[in-house]
């Protein structure tokens, strides 16, 4: 069996992180993935670690895909973009809300020509609302979200964001999984459909399981109590970091045997979970005070004991170790291989394995408009556009 998306058609519009992530994401699942690019290329070309010009991280955010180099301010491209979407399955979109109408790519236009269009609108704040029109970027909206005041809490100085752009990467995923739910819909009434997914909607919905959980019940008589997270620890050791956490009566048990923490664990203040719970501020006193006796120990020997006493821990890892790592070897989650611009690199396969489908290597990321010549000739336009069609890169400025 084939990628479980094979055969399934999509025009990706979108560009920097959170739209072509989810164009990456269906690729990887099988799925023709059309990226329509500005003549100047997608503005993540530009970001990252690069080799002879092409980056590293443009790859692995576009990976699987083909590319058309078109201006879409040109009214001359516009039966290019009507065809290719007719022929679609899916249109992805990150624009600001308002300019695809603009564009003449709305949705209502686009399901006029297509009524079977799956069409996914991301956007930063949403379609609509007082902050609908702004600008947003990933730290923006950890921000605007409350993520990054939930982050600061448990250092208690200020706001803090991720260091990361885990809010594109999360709004992807979220946009990959809705576009798979409305393609098998379609399967069973024929409609197509009009996704609105944005950032902020992404964040708090993230959010609200566990960092939310003290805002969850509403009224009086609450027994409020710190959110799960809040279990974690990181512990400095001789040699390097280990996280552990403890949240059953067993494991903190256990943790007490291993670090030979009697007091701690004699004391009734601490011996249940819901009294942990409800002395966390001077638990989490005692128990550091407790850990700085184990800086003089190494991380394995840290992670010996706490494992000979099943007790959730692991070192701190960097990213240039993971792929020697036995536990990744053994998941077989790295590949490498050799990118004909970028040349020699290393990625992920997807996350997800299947017993039947074959998830092959998506083809590499491509150069500006390196297919559009191909996929003018599918849609019987070849020639249509002349020099449009050229991106800026192959033209003689």
């Amino acid at each position: 069996m084939a990628g479980p998306l094979t055969g399934v058609t999509v025009v990706d519009l979108s560009a920097v992180v959170s739209g072509p992530l989810t164009g990456a994401v269906l690729a990887d699942l099988g799925a023709d993935v059309i990226k329509v690019e500005k003549l100047e290329g997608d503005i993540q070309r530009n970001v990252g670690s690069r080799r002879n010009g092409f980056s590293g991280s443009f790859h692995v955010l576009n990976r699987g895909k083909r590319s058309i180099a078109l201006d879409l301010k040109d009214p001359a491209v516009t039966p290019v973009l009507h065809r290719l979407i007719a022929q679609a399955d899916v249109l992805i979109q990150n624009f600001r809300p308002g300019v695809v109408q603009r564009l003449g790519l709305g949705f209502e236009a686009m399901q006029r020509l297509n009524p079977k269009l799956i069409y996914l609108s991301i956007s930063g704040f949403g379609p609509d609302g007082p902050e609908a029109g702004k600008r947003a970027y990933d730290p923006i909206i950890q921000a605007y979200s409350a993520m990054a005041s939930v982050q600061g809490l448990k250092r208690g100085a200020g706001p803090e964001q991720v260091n990361q752009l885990i809010m594109d990467k999360l709004t992807a995923h979220t946009g990959a999984q809705a576009i798979a739910a409305a393609l098998y819909a379609r399967e069973r009434t024929g409609a197509g459909e009009h996704i609105e997914l944005s950032m902020l909607d992404t964040a708090v919905s993230f959010m609200w399981p566990d960092a939310g959980a003290d805002v969850i019940l509403q009224g009086d008589d609450i027994e409020h109590r710190p959110p799960i997270a809040a279990a974690g620890q990181l512990v400095e050791l001789a040699d390097g970091w280990a996280s552990f956490m403890t949240l059953s009566d067993a494991e903190f048990a256990g943790l007490c045997r291993a670090l030979h923490l009697d007091e701690l664990q004699a004391d009734p203040m601490f011996q249940t979970l819901t009294s942990r719970q409800r002395n966390r501020e001077a638990y989490i006193e005692r128990l550091s005070t407790a850990l700085l006796k184990s800086k003089t120990m190494t991380v394995k020997a840290f992670l010996a004991r706490l494992d000979a006493e099943q007790v959730p821990a692991a070192s701190v890892k960097l990213l240039d170790d993971l792929h020697n790592d036995p536990q990744l070897i053994a998941n077989n989650l790295f590949r490498e291989r050799d990118h004909p611009v970028a040349g020699k690199l290393r990625e992920t396969r997807p996350a997800a394995r299947f017993l039947n489908a074959t998830l092959t290597p998506a083809r590499y990321a491509p150069s500006i408009g390196e297919h559009t010549d191909i996929i003018l000739k599918e849609l019987g336009l070849l020639g249509a556009l002349g020099e449009m069609s050229k991106p800026i890169a192959d033209k003689k400025i």
